[in-house]
């Protein structure tokens, strides 16, 4: 699969208030690339500043279920357009048809200055020629984009402050540079923060650090305290360096067994997906006696790769019996979600760990379900993906009837 990113003037159409509308399916105009977008795309939605120059950045997820053809707009979004545009949406254009996924809130909006002080995203191309609409965007980008995009606006966990207060310690007494290649750059690709967002978080630990006389941010959680406390002797009046960096090279830099929790991704690249299908092929009978053969050789924990950020080697045949044994639809009970079939003609379906590998979980039949894009997503981000997770664990071991929780 390919990612997208799909600009839109607020100038000319009311971008906030037509996604806080929620559509299930919208489109959206093609200029450029139509013949190389993909049923099932990942696309991001960029907010132009407008004439304001002020609120750019990505809002909203969305995947493509049709590729662009020409079309008019959805009557339901036709209000939204503004001014002399407002009879633009009845013209018949090259449009992509696309599925809402996610919408930002306030504080998961990504910031056209957090974008541009990216290491990465820096170069992403609608920032570097924006007055087109459709960007394709390469697998480095869409790499760091997603992990961003799944960490902004989520509480930081005592991995990810704990990577923050060895940024603090590497630049305590100094003036702190966001700059690419500095201490806070480095662990925002590591856990997969903003850089801003990082630098935040050492201002925060200035805060709390008793030796420190320089004003800090007083946005510490209990969290960053209980991180603080952990490692800071109070007696010494000093950090213990030696035990810190342990940690954070054994969660971040793979010097162990515990890894980035911004990575428990699905595995997209062409190579797995071609194993999945060569063992798909073989149908589920023989796939589950292979799988009992191979339990034995293969650990249940995945082997990683560091890269921009951490990528777990994942089992196909996992991925491929998963599939087959839900036979290709979503698992989570009472699933009314519009489904869209890919370019082999069966419906699309992702495969979720109940456990994620970077919380100790196994890549096994018993940690994995088969979802729809949608209920992927939101049991990763959304506000309910604590009880979904819950109903999980609860199809997977096959207690009876479960139902999705409102």
């Amino acid at each position: 699969m390919h990612t997208w990113i799909f600009q839109g003037n607020p100038d000319r159409f009311d971008l906030d208030s037509f996604f806080a509308s929620q559509p299930v399916l919208f489109v959206w105009l093609v200029t450029r690339y139509p013949d190389e977008m993909k049923i099932g795309d990942r696309v991001f939605i960029y907010r132009t500043g407008g004439e304001l120059r002020t609120g750019a950045g990505i809002i909203a997820e969305a995947q493509i279920v049709e590729v662009p053809k020409p079309r008019p707009e959805e009557p339901d979004a036709l209000p939204f357009w503004r001014g002399n545009d407002i009879g633009a949406g009845n013209e018949i254009l090259p449009r992509a048809l696309l599925r809402l996924v996610k919408t930002a809130g306030t504080r998961e909006i990504l910031r056209r200055e957090w974008l541009l002080e990216d290491p990465v995203l820096r170069d992403l191309p609608n920032l570097q020629m924006a007055a087109a609409t459709n960007y394709p965007v390469g697998p480095e980008h869409a790499a760091r984009l997603s992990a961003v995009w799944d960490r902004t606006g989520v509480d930081w966990t005592r991995n990810e402050s704990l990577a923050g207060l060895w940024a603090y310690a590497q630049t305590h007494g100094q003036s702190v540079s966001k700059a690419p290649g500095s201490p806070v750059a480095e662990v925002a690709l590591l856990i997969g923060r903003v850089v801003s967002g990082v630098y935040n978080k050492v201002m925060n630990f200035r805060a709390i650090d008793p030796r420190d006389e320089r004003a800090g941010m007083s946005g510490a959680g209990a969290v960053d305290r209980r991180v603080w406390n952990e490692f800071y002797d109070p007696a010494a009046t000093e950090i213990r360096l030696s035990e810190l960096e342990h940690e954070f090279n054994r969660l971040w830099r793979g010097e162990g067994d515990t890894l980035s929790p911004s990575s428990d991704l699905f595995q997209d690249d062409a190579a797995f997906q071609s194993a999945v299908k060569a063992f798909t092929e073989a149908g589920l009978p023989n796939l589950l006696v292979r799988d009992n053969r191979e339990q034995a050789s293969r650990s249940g924990r995945p082997s990683t790769r560091a890269t921009l950020i951490r990528r777990y080697d994942r089992s196909p045949l996992v991925v491929a019996i998963a599939r087959l044994r839900a036979g290709y639809r979503c698992e989570m009970p009472n699933c009314n979600h519009p489904l869209f079939f890919d370019q082999g003609g069966l419906p699309y379906s992702e495969v979720h760990h109940i456990e994620p590998l970077s919380e100790g979980g196994e890549d096994t039949l018993e940690n994995v379900v088969c979802l729809c894009p949608a209920h992927h997503r939101e049991v990763h981000v959304g506000s309910r993906a604590t009880a979904l997770t819950e109903v999980l664990r609860t199809v997977r071991l096959g207690d009876g009837e479960t139902k999705e929780p409102n």
